[in-house]
């Protein structure tokens, strides 16, 4: 194990630091001189600090995912893969903050790689984040054997979780998740530098449940605002609640719910995201379950363990009030945020391929269909969009197929027989 930290950068950083104070506190110092700083300044490095974890060897990748099952193109498997956490800064309300992830790089001479990233799914625990799980773990050696495809893999931990695991997620908020995933790629791109692996530039977006949403709000960034450097490729988006509002109609149309802590998740990080007291709750769940959603996302508790502290019966745990008006009144703000972080407001004009299980009654399958056709309707090419549906898989089933059918598609894309 070795750690590799950036000492350019951090000579370049002190340097342009003692620079700018200089020029603060001297009076002959004119505005295009402190203007070229503060320009300088908005070039420092995005990496904080890379450290080597292990090296795979691509054969015992290849023996791995050929027992575990997973229907992978096993003679696309040829590199061996490095295996890295990263520290990088990113934005969190307005405030500079230190996210971290994984990156699974593939061993190789004078080759450019692209880059793929891997969205996860809903977690509550630190201990489920990428960064947290231990090395043998199957989600690791998955994303190992995706690397070994010759893809720079990126797991980012996401806000809330890793070296940010102090802060709520923003769960299902738009911005800053799609903004952890963009710096990451920077940072990453800064290690390549470091690590002199070659890279073309091209981006792969991927991610189930959650992931899904975090791939396509990030496709949705990259399209609008743009990304220097890069060049996003296509993204796989897999059954996520991209329609915000619709999700919430899906819970509230339930008589038993098996995942409360989903409709509790989003309450609680909407409320501290956006800066909502705590009476916010009380309106929205009935005791004594709102004094419970305000201390159980504590980065300790397991999705499960909630699940366990709240009930599955929407009367009982959704105020009626929220039940019968929930864009009026007390509810219109909030409802006003669940229609800016739905992405159903842009038009891809990249490949995207969504899935999802038609079985599928945690997220449910009609959100992902909806979305489809509104995007098509809104005038999205056919020959870009398209949708999968896996027949009878729910929730978790759909896991599988999806990274079969989604890995499949992308080493096409990327290396065409």
């Amino acid at each position: 194990m070795r750690s590799v930290f950036s000492n350019t950068s951090r000579i370049r950083l002190c340097y342009k630091a003692l620079l700018l104070s200089v020029l603060m506190l001297a009076s002959c110092a004119d505005d295009e001189s402190m203007q070229e700083v503060l320009e300088e300044e908005a070039l420092v490095e995005q990496l904080i600090s890379a450290e080597l974890i292990s090296t795979r060897n691509a054969v015992d990748i290849k023996l791995f995912l050929s027992l575990s099952g997973l229907d992978f193109p096993l003679d696309r498997l040829v590199y061996n893969v490095q295996v890295w956490k990263v520290e990088y800064k990113t934005m969190y309300k307005g405030a500079s903050i230190i996210a971290s992830g994984m990156v699974y790089i593939p061993e190789g001479v004078d080759e450019k790689f692209s880059y793929l990233v891997f969205a996860h799914g809903t977690i509550a625990s630190n201990s489920q984040a990428p960064t947290q799980i231990p090395s043998n773990d199957i989600q690791e050696l998955v994303f190992a054997g995706m690397a070994t495809a010759g893809l720079v893999t990126l797991v980012p931990d996401f806000i809330g979780f890793g070296s940010s695991a102090e802060l709520m997620h923003p769960y299902y908020i738009e911005e800053p998740i799609a903004l952890a995933v963009i710096d990451q790629l920077k940072a990453v791109k800064e290690l390549l530098e470091q690590e002199k692996v070659g890279s073309d530039g091209e981006v792969y977006l991927s991610g189930y449940s959650q992931g899904g949403y975090v791939a396509m709000a990030t496709h949705k960034y990259i399209e609008e605002k743009g990304l220097e450097s890069f060049e996003l490729k296509a993204s796989f988006p897999a059954a996520g609640g991209y329609d915000m509002k619709g999700v919430r109609a899906y819970f509230f149309d339930q008589e038993i719910y098996q995942q409360p802590y989903y409709m509790a998740y989003i309450a609680e990080a909407y409320r501290a995201y956006y800066g909502y007291d705590n009476e916010l709750i009380s309106k929205i769940f009935n005791p004594p379950y709102d004094e419970k959603v305000l201390g159980i996302f504590d980065g300790i508790n397991t999705d499960s363990e909630i699940n366990d502290l709240l009930n599955d019966t929407v009367k009982v745990l959704i105020n009626e009030a929220y039940l019968t008006n929930p864009d009026m009144g007390v509810y219109a703000e909030i409802s006003k945020h669940f229609e800016e972080n739905s992405l159903l407001d842009w038009i891809p004009n990249t490949k995207m391929y969504l899935y999802h299980g038609d079985a599928d009654i945690t997220v449910p399958y009609l959100n992902s269909l909806n979305t489809y056709n509104h995007f098509i309707a809104s005038g999205a090419a056919p020959d870009l969009v398209s949708f999968t549906t896996f027949k009878g898989a729910n929730h978790g089933s759909g896991v599988v197929p999806y990274l079969e059918e989604f890995f499949k598609v992308l080493i096409e894309m990327e290396a065409p027989l």
